[in-house]
């Protein structure tokens, strides 16, 4: 299968002028959508997906994209992915391609005590996306009432200061709001945050429907 032909036969250049507006990336833009992406994600995992994720992917967005999404479906254990995947991430300039591929792997919830170091390790990146991963898959993984203390120390510990990352951590937290509201209000009210992130947190929550209009005013107050 020529993976970048199929691209290309599937792409749409109205779609192309939409990505190219809410995703800045210096990697060029077939204009694929996503549901077309993930088919064809398994179609080449039933083949040989190594073949493709070792092709070079010559800086085009939905090449790159594809090989995250190829070995999300893999069904193997996130550690045994893991070298590909670091590889992967490494291609990466982007939000959307981290969103839509690291979460989504088989197996990470069957083995989040693995995961977790290696999370720890990506949010000490000083790789941005990387970061980001982490804290996406915190965030798809690991909002429960065993975890949530740890998602707290975790967030508070994150200091990188790129755009995304204080996205993603705002956007954890809000998350955590939406399903621990009176753990997370505490949160509110004794971080380490930087100001931003924790307003943005508040902004994020309050913007929720998840959220009761009664906590929406509690936050208001807690604002820095």
């Amino acid at each position: 299968m020529n993976v970048l032909e199929e691209l290309k036969q599937l792409a749409d250049s109205d779609y192309k002028e939409f990505n190219k507006k809410i995703i800045p990336t210096n990697q060029e833009v077939l204009g694929v959508r996503m549901p077309a992406m993930r088919k064809l994600a398994k179609q080449i995992v039933k083949n040989n997906p190594y073949d493709f994720i070792n092709q070079d992917k010559q800086n085009i967005y939905e090449m790159i994209l594809m090989e995250g999404l190829v070995l999300s479906h893999i069904d193997k254990s996130f550690i045994e992915l893991l070298p590909l995947t670091e590889n992967f991430l490494h291609k990466v300039d982007n939000w959307a391609q981290v969103d839509s591929t690291v979460a989504d792997y088989k197996n990470i919830k069957k083995e989040k005590t693995e995961v977790t170091p290696i999370v720890k390790r990506w949010l000490k990146s000083k790789d941005e996306f990387f970061v980001r991963s982490g804290l996406v898959i915190l965030l798809a993984h690991y909002i429960t009432s065993d975890d949530l203390s740890m998602v707290f120390k975790l967030s508070n510990a994150t200091i990188h200061k790129g755009y995304y990352v204080f996205m993603a951590n705002a956007w954890l937290i809000s998350t955590c709001m939406a399903k621990f509201p009176i753990e997370t209000i505490e949160f509110f009210k004794n971080n380490k945050l930087d100001d931003k992130t924790h307003n943005k947190a508040i902004q994020k929550s309050r913007e929720s429907f998840r959220v009761s209009k009664e906590n929406k005013e509690l936050l208001k107050t807690l604002k820095r």
